[in-house]
């Protein structure tokens, strides 16, 4: 019987082909030719060993019968080898082949994930071959994967012959038809591909390998697909390609149908693209980031005994603190009308309100002394309506911001950009430093700046302390000088596009407004996709948190990340710590 303890099938220069005895092959009468094999053959295999593998198929009865390898075998019998390696197919010597003279591909896209899928399971499809005058075997079809199997270090291929009496014109006919033959994948079928193999026995390595991806990549297609809710919520928007991030951000609201929901819509959308979908995530981690803050806020006042309430539960009278005329939060602490409500504008705190600010001597505005008790019915359902806008206003608000700095971060901290992009920094800067019309001599320094400059810096809690030292910490490469010029100017920017921003109520603020439409316009000229309530404001038009709008799609080429790197072999086929490998990972 032939060893599977080794990678049947697969060529490559580490590995050792699958072997199989010397006595059960010779027990195979048809294995045994009466020939003597060649001297210098024999001198080889004494001295080495049998390198070439037998190429042996399994009859009826399992029984091996060797289709090329007959001086082989004999050389092993005389040499009194044990065993032989051998090969399910026929292969050929990498370095016995010549590669088509005028192969139609001018760009072969030798890419890491291609190689390294080579180098983890072999050459799976042959390559067509066809002897010449001379004894030379030139690659008619898989020159692709001649040169990328001698990157990967494999030795040999598996072949099938061409025809014989293929002329040069049908050569090249066949480069046509059989790229035309060939379909990819798409990004559904290939995660299903992974995922099959994962529930047939494949471990995480093995599969990142062959399909040229991470392994975290895979554990997280494993674990979307795994889980019914998960499943079904990918499933529900079947026409959308998921990406890893986007299943890896799913997975965060496993716990959330709500959250699940909506994220789904979003991807389900006609011609929806990555950028509906960001969206939709970093709305709805906004929502669970609020959730989850105003929860620890609510905890910590229980803990001191502080009385909570709900909005509906409170009287026309009562007040938020704040708009009680010479009175702060502290001074107000002792009050016997404090009471904590639930801040929905925020929607990440609770605010102190007090119950009867008339009952416990405190002056209140004189727009607040009028007779409220009149409203209507639907007045107050208006009111009503007005405070939810503007709570899904806010959400979206911060989404957005959320987006906008991560994309300016990345634009920041990125290796190489074009030509034209560090220009317009250059102009940006220039811009603002000489026309003064960015409030650069105002907000430069001021902490709420300092902080946001941080973040674009990619400097840790002890760095950021200190802002004296923020130019010790950025990167030395006096190339990168423009990127970290405009990342104070766009400190200060984001510094003053604060909330007021979006609102067109009687809350707007033209003067923060039109700064920050110009703002946007400058990200949005460097490749930025606006959100929509960013576009609204860019517009210059009122932002419904109702109406449905695409985000902008970004433009080919645009995009400010760091260049996608080729995964590398420690990124996929390297276990990680918490993975745990076996010599069988490969067969």
């Amino acid at each position: 019987m032939i060893s599977t303890k080794t990678q049947a099938g697969v060529q490559a220069a580490s590995a050792l082909w699958p072997t199989i005895t010397v006595a059960e092959l010779v027990a195979h009468p048809g294995n045994v030719r009466d020939i003597e094999p060649r001297a210098d053959l024999l001198d080889d295999v004494k001295r080495n060993g049998v390198i070439e593998p037998l190429y042996v198929v399994s009859t009826h009865g399992d029984v091996p019968q060797i289709i090329d390898g007959f001086q082989r075998l004999a050389a092993a019998v005389t040499a009194g080898l044990e065993t032989v390696p051998v090969t399910p197919r026929p292969v050929v010597r990498i370095d016995a082949l010549t590669p088509h003279p005028k192969n139609a591909r001018e760009d072969l896209d030798l890419n890491a994930p291609f190689v390294e899928s080579l180098r983890a399971e072999g050459c799976r499809i042959p390559v067509k071959i066809q002897r010449l005058e001379g004894g030379v075997l030139q690659i008619n079809d898989g020159n692709r994967r001649y040169f990328g199997s001698k990157d990967a270090g494999l030795t040999h291929l598996p072949y099938e012959w061409d025809d014989d009496d293929r002329d040069a014109a049908g050569q090249f006919l066949d480069m046509i038809t059989t790229a035309q033959h060939r379909k990819s994948l798409t990004v559904s079928e290939m995660n299903q591909a992974m995922f099959s193999a994962a529930e047939a026995g494949a471990q995480v390595g093995r599969i990142a390998k062959a399909a040229g991806v991470r392994q975290k990549d895979v554990k997280t297609l494993v674990k979307v697909k795994s889980d019914e809710r998960l499943n079904a919520a990918v499933a529900g928007a079947s026409g959308y390609e998921w990406t890893f991030e986007h299943l890896a951000a799913i997975s965060e609201f496993a716990d959330d149908p709500e959250a699940l929901a909506a994220i789904t819509e979003a991807a389900a959308e006609d011609d929806a693209d990555a950028g509906d979908v960001d969206w939709a995530i970093a709305v709805e981690r906004t929502k669970r980031d609020k959730r989850i803050k105003a929860e620890a806020h609510r905890a910590e006042l229980e803990a001191t005994g502080q009385k909570i309430r709900d909005a509906e539960e409170l009287s026309e009278r009562a007040m938020p603190v704040w708009r009680l005329r010479g009175l702060s939060t502290e001074e107000h602490a002792e009050c016997k009308g404090l009471v904590w409500v639930f801040d929905d504008r925020r929607g990440d705190r609770y605010e102190p309100y007090c119950s009867a600010p008339g009952l416990y001597g405190h002056t209140v505005p004189e727009s607040a002394s009028g007779d409220s008790g009149t409203k209507t019915a639907a007045q107050k359902e208006a009111e009503r309506a007005a405070r939810a806008a503007v709570k899904k206003g806010n959400i979206d608000w911060d989404a957005a911001e959320a987006v906008r700095r991560k994309w300016i971060t990345d634009l920041i901290k990125r290796r190489n950009l074009p030509k034209s992009t560090v220009n317009a920094l250059i102009g940006h800067v220039n811009e603002a430093l000489l026309s003064g019309t960015w409030g650069v001599s105002d907000d430069l320094n001021k902490d709420a700046t300092s902080q946001i400059l941080a973040t674009f810096l990619g400097l840790n809690a002890q760095q950021a302390k200190n802002r004296t030292n923020f130019s010790g910490h950025a990167a030395k490469d006096p190339r990168r000088a423009p990127q970290l010029q405009f990342a104070a100017i766009a400190a200060v920017r984001e510094k003053c596009a604060n909330r007021s921003a979006w609102r067109t109520d009687d809350q707007h603020a033209p003067w923060t407004r039109k700064p920050t439409a110009s703002w946007f316009k400058v990200l949005e000229s460097l490749g930025y996709p606006l959100t929509p309530i960013e576009q609204a404001v860019a517009d210059e038009e009122p932002y419904d948190p109702a109406k449905k709008k695409p985000r902008a799609a970004i433009p080919s080429g645009s995009e400010p990340q760091a260049e996608q790197e080729a995964v590398t072999a420690e990124e996929a086929g390297e276990p990680e710590a918490d993975e745990p490998t076996s010599d069988d990972d490969a067969a």
